[in-house]
């Protein structure tokens, strides 16, 4: 007969809750189902959901306006207690296709009788923020989270002055990185633990979503939104998601006692001051970093993966925003390579084990 050692029988008392934050954060500890398989279901249910929401409209409705809100409304509303009432594989498919049938009929009705982006917005807001708490589905609380962060967004961009709406996705992203940063504590709590992660890849997607229309979609970015007003400027925003970036590696280094006072730490913000600095009119590089840094420090995959991707795509974006001849540009990726090269060659000789044996 074998026994498992507990963390106080292995561990000093020190590091003892560390060790269990960072045991509660392991993916494997927080999903059943892989995430890819969640990925194609809702797929599935976001189909399923477009053809009930075609028969309502055409059997059940007859263009009554109030009518699409308050039948938006019941489905939804049976939708999660449906899911309250069982977990089983069907079921959860059936509440998550008719609740986004239901979210789609109850924002049709909005916008049906106030004839207003704004309306409609604000109405996505309030829903989805409700659906983030009552909701108990990963993948709903993700599109929650994800819808709720664009409504805000599109809200101040067009009730405020365009630099309110870039202020608050720094702000959200902040935000991201602090749930990132506090998510073993958040997990130990049982009411807070099913929130944490969804609201973190829902914040993480908007952010990325925004910087894309924002790099590589500037005129329709404009158009669709139809403000012209005073933005922040890109290295303004850079800046601004840079110092988020600087905090979450000054934490992490606290956490994993890797003395952000010292050599090591010197060394990390002014890699990171150094990257913001070259892409300074590309934000989209320096928040995919800051994404790649808390992904490796929870060990998540999937961050890892987002993150990697998006800085390959920001990465092009910052090649195509030099405004320089060919020749020009060449010289500055093969200048800025070189740096990175020798900055890796420093990190591994000075810090052998954080990075290979010279």
């Amino acid at each position: 007969m074998t026994f498992k050692p507990s963390l106080r029988a292995v561990l000093p008392p020190e590091v003892q809750q560390p060790a269990r934050d960072m045991l509660l954060v392991l993916p494997e500890t927080q999903r059943d189902t892989p995430w890819f398989v969640n990925v194609l279901a809702g797929l599935g249910a976001w189909v399923a959901s477009l053809f009930l929401v075609i028969f309502l409209s055409m059997f059940l409705l007859d263009d009554s306006k109030a009518g699409a809100i308050v039948m938006g409304l019941v489905i939804t509303a049976g939708a999660v207690l449906l899911r309250h009432v069982n977990s089983h594989v069907f079921i959860t498919q059936l509440a998550l296709s008719a609740g986004l049938a239901g979210q789609g009929f109850f924002l049709v009705g909005v916008g049906n009788i106030w004839r207003d982006g704004e309306a409609i917005a604000l109405a996505a807001l309030l829903l989805q923020l409700v659906l983030l708490v009552v909701y108990p589905d990963t993948l709903q609380r993700f599109l929650s989270a994800l819808f709720a962060g664009l409504s805000l967004l599109y809200l101040l961009r067009e009730q405020a002055p365009p630099v309110v709406a870039d202020v608050a996705l720094v702000g959200l992203t902040a935000l991201t990185h602090v749930l990132l940063l506090q998510q073993g504590r958040l997990q130990g709590r049982a009411r807070v633990a099913p929130l944490v992660t969804p609201t973190v890849f829902g914040l993480v997607t908007t952010l990325f979503f925004v910087l894309l229309m924002r790099t590589w979609f500037q005129g329709f970015y404009r158009d669709m939104l139809d403000r012209d007003g005073l933005e922040l400027p890109a290295s303004v925003l850079t800046l601004g998601l840079a110092a988020v970036t600087l905090y979450s590696a000054w934490r992490v280094m606290e956490e994993t006692q890797a003395g952000p006072g010292g050599a090591a730490g010197v060394t990390v913000f002014a890699a990171l001051a150094l990257t913001a600095l070259l892409t300074l009119n590309t934000p989209g590089v320096i928040a995919a970093v800051g994404v790649l840094m808390l992904g490796f420090h929870r060990r998540n995959a999937v961050l890892l993966g987002l993150a990697v991707l998006f800085i390959l795509v920001f990465g092009v974006s910052y090649y195509y925003d030099l405004h320089m001849s060919l020749l020009a540009k060449s010289l500055a990726l093969l200048g800025s390579g070189l740096l990175m090269l020798g900055l890796r060659l420093f990190i591994a000789r000075r810090f052998p084990v954080a990075g290979e044996a010279p």
